[in-house]
């Protein structure tokens, strides 16, 4: 554990230091911040202390007012982090730079058992055409300038014959594919405000509801089922048979159903859904995972043989 004096930290926000419960488990990815914890105060209240790489500390600031300004526009489910005395989401103390968010306490997630939950994909769903609603206007990167998928694709594509020519010959089939078939298309698609990140373990479950959705790192403007597409891919990687399941099943429906999603995208969702684990490639590669890597490169061959029933499936 490492040795860190609370009190300073916690100055800056004016909290008194309690205990450090390092007995709460904390939900989401540890590689977002150098430390984490969480820490009581003196009233009892629990938060998540992090420690924050200071080269990152801009761009937490802005990761921190997006989810700020969604919460003050009603998003159930976001959790924005503290603002301290100079009314800033970080502080420098200790020798390094900090941010405060409060803790939620969740229901651990039994996988891959979830993905026969159809509660749960109705429940994302919900949370998806809530933010399509009250996003507008996030403070968030320039909708003018989106994310785009081809562009990320075809650049991984251009290292990987560098540095990775086997991996990129087990997926250059589905690559051929997309450029033909999906990347002129998803330059087209309607833009808005994403989590970037949004899948089942960056979510802390209720026993039937979300409490909250987190890690925010990757939010920004992007095509607009970008969200829901990586959903599907991560419900599937845990079980392919579950692209047809109860829980994505239900998730579709409740989206589709919403009528705020453009239909084009929903058209291309099976390609959506192909060309995103190519970023998942991309981070098991990054990782020198060879596992993952084998699992990813199987999963996106599955995807492009099943294009036609998830297709039919989905509608």
């Amino acid at each position: 554990m490492k040795d860190i004096p609370f009190e300073e930290v916690l100055r800056p926000w004016g909290l008194e230091f309690r205990k450090n419960r390092h007995d709460l488990p904390l939900s989401g990815s540890p590689e977002r911040s150098l430390f984490r914890t969480v820490i009581e105060d003196g009233e009892g209240r629990r938060f998540v202390l992090e420690e924050i790489e200071p080269a990152l500390r801009n761009r937490k600031r802005k990761i921190a007012a997006a989810v700020e300004f969604l919460a003050t526009e009603g998003l159930s489910g976001v959790i924005p982090c503290l603002r301290n005395r100079d009314d800033d989401f970080t502080a420098e103390a200790a020798g390094g730079v900090w941010q405060i968010t409060p803790f939620v306490e969740g229901v651990e997630l039994n996988r891959p058992d979830y993905t026969h939950d159809a509660w749960r994909g109705r429940a994302l769903g919900r949370f998806l055409v809530a933010m399509r609603g009250l996003s507008a206007g996030t403070p968030m990167g320039d909708p003018a300038q989106p994310f785009s998928v081809a562009g990320f694709t075809r650049d991984l594509m251009r290292r990987m014959n560098r540095h990775s020519p086997e991996q990129a010959r087990a997926v250059e089939r589905a690559f051929l594919f997309l450029e033909g078939c999906f990347f002129p298309l998803s330059e087209q698609l309607p833009v808005a405000f994403c989590h970037g990140d949004f899948h089942p373990l960056n979510v802390i479950w209720g026993d039937d509801h979300i409490r909250a959705v987190i890690d925010w790192e990757f939010s920004g403007y992007k095509p607009e089922l970008y969200d829901a597409a990586l959903l599907l891919g991560c419900i599937g990687v845990e079980d392919p048979e579950s692209l047809a399941g109860p829980m994505a099943l239900a998730f579709v429906e409740e989206i589709r159903d919403a009528g705020c999603f453009d239909a084009s995208g929903f058209a291309l969702l099976p390609e959506f859904v192909l060309g995103l684990r190519f970023a998942w490639l991309s981070d098991w590669l990054r990782k020198k995972d060879a596992e993952m890597v084998e699992l990813e490169t199987d999963f996106i061959g599955l995807l492009l043989e099943n294009l036609v029933d998830l297709r039919r499936v989905w509608a």
